[in-house]
């Protein structure tokens, strides 16, 4: 193994999960899709610490690490954005610039590095800045009691603000059940007819197409 994660659940709203990861050894990870947008604190061997901001991701991709660095990772809850980077950064990152070795720079705010273990007070800094906000429409997976609008207007919105279609997210989500069901040694058959898809073909499709595995190779996807 040359990874080793850590993850946890989150109190906050606005919060899916807090990760750490540490390298053992040079590699390459691949990253897959988990329907959210991440902040990642890169911490280098000598301790230097860079913050990363990465959007909306729709298919597996392959990121080298270096042996002895570390990452903290944010994964936000659906409906949270930062409407500066609203629908931007699919597929994609950013290297924030730092302010000083204990703080690093967004919007044109400072805020400071956290830790794995007080993530969350990154998270309420940038909620009190007015940076971090929930988009009531998004935030609620029942939009008919969120929004009276059109299916359309909903989509469209849903698009502006996540940087993909409501619909990709949904495949998404079904995909990370998919692999979470055969993690825990369901077969392909049963885990096609409960997530639903039409059969195991169209399981295997769609993880290939999502998260670049076959079914029986998903035991190394972690960020679920």
């Amino acid at each position: 193994m040359s990874q080793i994660h850590t993850r946890r659940d989150s109190s906050h709203p606005l919060v899916d999960t807090i990760w750490t990861t540490q390298n053992i050894s040079d590699g390459i990870y691949s990253a897959t899709p988990d329907g959210s947008w991440d902040l990642i604190v890169l911490i280098m061997p000598d301790g230097a610490r860079r913050m990363m901001i990465t959007g909306q991701a729709t298919k597996s991709m392959d990121v080298p690490y270096q042996k002895d660095t570390r990452s903290i990772v944010i994964s936000f809850a659906r409906g949270a954005y930062i409407p500066a980077y609203a629908g931007k950064l699919v597929d994609s990152s950013e290297i924030l610039p730092n302010a000083d070795a204990e703080h690093f720079m967004l919007c044109g705010k400072t805020f400071a590095f956290p830790s794995y273990e007080a993530a969350e007070e990154l998270v309420e800094a940038l909620v009190e800045s007015g940076l971090l906000l929930a988009d009531p429409v998004i935030y609620s997976s029942d939009e008919s009691s969120t929004w009276a609008a059109s299916k359309r207007s909903h989509q469209r919105h849903f698009a502006k603000h996540t940087g993909i279609s409501e619909k990709s997210f949904e495949q998404i989500e079904r995909a990370k059940s998919a692999v979470r069901q055969l993690q825990d040694g369901k077969t392909p058959r049963d885990v096609a007819a409960d997530v639903g898809y039409s059969d195991q073909p169209h399981l295997a499709r769609s993880l290939k197409k999502i998260m670049g595995v076959k079914p029986s190779d998903v035991d190394d996807i972690h960020k679920l």
